[in-house]
């Protein structure tokens, strides 16, 4: 059964799973909520207690007054630090892992960096965060950029030409495409894309931070890869692994949207 943490005004939601002696927090990607991580609850019930959150803007995780986490308050690192903290602190959880997968690898090495010394592994599961590509560079990082992306978001008809143009030019990969289209496909869905994207910006870490702080520490660091993902290829955590050579990759043989299912069974079998 789902629980709710509140803290300083916010209300985190999470979903907990498991009777091991270890704890694993997880954290989903984009359009998902805290529940996509079933199948580990299901094989990794012995080893672990999960706990798995519903993000900001998803699922039932909310802000001030029970109303959805306010567009302008981006969650910066030093109180998503906080928060979890002290949902660590209620919790009485000292050591623990962390698993990541597509948007929530910005949560998973945000968490990384700031609780080094008290983790044991970190899974990243097809990360983001680690590559930031000119698109959301421009799209979240100045007030023209967010201008436009608003614009577009509210006008698809537009982004969709705009994006079909792209792909013919070779600029956009057609996976990558139908994969935006798949999470644009309502108001609702494109106002939790523009919130997440503006409001999650400020966790994305500096990667030689991050990669100092990574290879100083005991945490034993694994990253699963879909071997027919578009979405989150290789090619975006290689900057990562060059800077943490310690760091195992591992190869599915399974597109994005099936990789945790693929991963939760070979986490079992790695396991047992």
């Amino acid at each position: 059964m789902p629980s709710v943490f509140a803290f300083d005004a916010i209300h985190l939601r999470y979903h907990q799973w498991g009777h091991g002696p270890a704890v694993l927090l997880c954290f989903h990607g984009i359009g998902q909520d805290g529940r996509v991580f079933a199948p580990f609850g299901d094989s990794l019930a012995s080893f672990f207690t999960i706990y798995s959150f519903d993000l900001f803007y998803h699922g039932q995780s909310s802000g001030l007054n029970g109303n959805t986490y306010a567009e302008h308050e981006a969650l910066t690192p030093d109180r998503w630090t906080k928060l979890l903290d002290a949902f660590l602190t209620e919790q009485t959880i000292d050591r623990f892992s962390v698993a990541g997968f597509s948007m929530g690898g910005v949560f998973a090495l945000a968490t990384a960096e700031r609780f080094s010394h008290r983790i044991d592994r970190l899974w990243l599961l097809a990360p983001d965060g680690i590559s930031t590509n000119g698109w959301y560079a421009f799209a979240t990082g100045s007030g023209l950029g967010r201008t436009l992306f608003r614009y577009f978001l509210n006008h698809l008809p537009l982004l969709q030409r705009l994006s079909n143009t792209l792909v013919r030019l070779g600029w956009l990969d057609r996976s990558l495409l139908r994969f935006a289209q798949s999470t644009l496909a309502t108001p609702a869905q494109r106002e939790r894309v523009y919130r997440s994207w503006i409001g999650f910006r400020p966790l994305r870490p500096q990667l030689d931070t991050l990669a100092k702080v990574l290879n100083q520490s005991s945490m034993r660091i694994t990253l699963y890869l879909g071997e027919y993902d578009r979405v989150l290829p290789k090619t975006a955590v290689e900057p990562l692994l060059r800077r943490v050579p310690s760091a195992q990759v591992i190869v599915l043989p399974v597109g994005h949207n099936r990789l945790l299912e693929a991963i939760a069974k070979r986490i079992d079998e790695r396991l047992g």
